[in-house]
């Protein structure tokens, strides 16, 4: 039980980091909170299209291990159970 509710928080972690890490140096937060109040070198190397899509593609990568952890998850619970081992005879 323990395990599955880790796995399930890790998921949802991944999912929404992978959200907000993709989305986010594209928005007004990103211009006004992270590169706005930054110090002018950190600001320009922050509002750079190519640390932009860096951040971006790290979001992404957080949703591709989420999907397939997900994909994972699914495949396991939809096996069915192994047979127990044999008992063996006593002489």
């Amino acid at each position: 039980m323990q395990n599955r509710l880790l796995r399930i928080l890790f998921i949802v972690y991944l999912l929404e980091a992978g959200a907000f890490l993709t989305m986010s140096p594209w928005s007004r937060f990103w211009q006004h909170r992270i590169a706005g109040q930054a110090p002018e070198f950190w600001a320009s190397l922050l509002m750079s299209p190519f640390v932009r899509g860096f951040v971006s593609g790290v979001g992404l990568l957080h949703l591709m291990v989420a999907i397939r952890d997900l994909e994972l998850w699914r495949r396991e619970a939809s096996r069915p159970d192994p047979l127990p081992f044999p008992q063996e005879r006593e002489p």
